[in-house]
């Protein structure tokens, strides 16, 4: 596990990526802890002593270093509201979309770890991120891990 009295080393991290914007604060920082979380017990379900780790972050701060933008990455908000999203998802393919709800992109044969995912209000992006855990994060975590994930 990751502490704040350690050194961190990049190579042992999973950005989840939110926005600087005040919004962006309120929820996507809140919603990035609960998918650490997830990650977090992903990796004890599925007996990965670690790392990497997931590490809640700024989009400033993401985008201004190099070596965490090589990282595998999960950014959340709105492109509006947060740099990171804005600059990964036009690279990226929709692999879950509810129509005036919210959108999951990410490369579907996971090998580009990235991920971008929002709705449309607070309330959507919650429905994002649990679906974003539910039908995308196994194999994202299991492309970094080596796991075969079954369907």
């Amino acid at each position: 596990m990751l502490h704040p009295d350690e050194t961190v080393t990049i190579d042992n991290l999973i950005p989840i990526v939110v926005g600087a914007h005040l919004r962006a604060e309120l929820g996507d920082r809140r919603r990035g802890y609960r998918l650490g979380e997830a990650i977090v017990d992903w990796m004890e379900l599925n007996q990965i002593p670690g790392p990497p780790w997931p590490l809640v972050c700024s989009d400033m701060w993401y985008l201004n270093q190099a070596e965490l933008r090589a990282r595998p990455t999960i950014s959340i908000g709105q492109p509006e509201l947060n740099a990171a999203t804005a600059a990964l998802s036009p690279k990226l393919e929709t692999v879950l979309f509810e129509d005036n709800a919210y959108r999951i992109q990410c490369d579907p044969d996971y090998i580009d770890l990235k991920c971008c995912l929002w709705g449309i209000d607070d309330a959507h992006t919650n429905q994002c991120v649990e679906q974003f855990i539910k039908n995308v994060l196994p194999n994202f975590l299991g492309s970094i891990h080596g796991v075969s994930v079954e369907k």
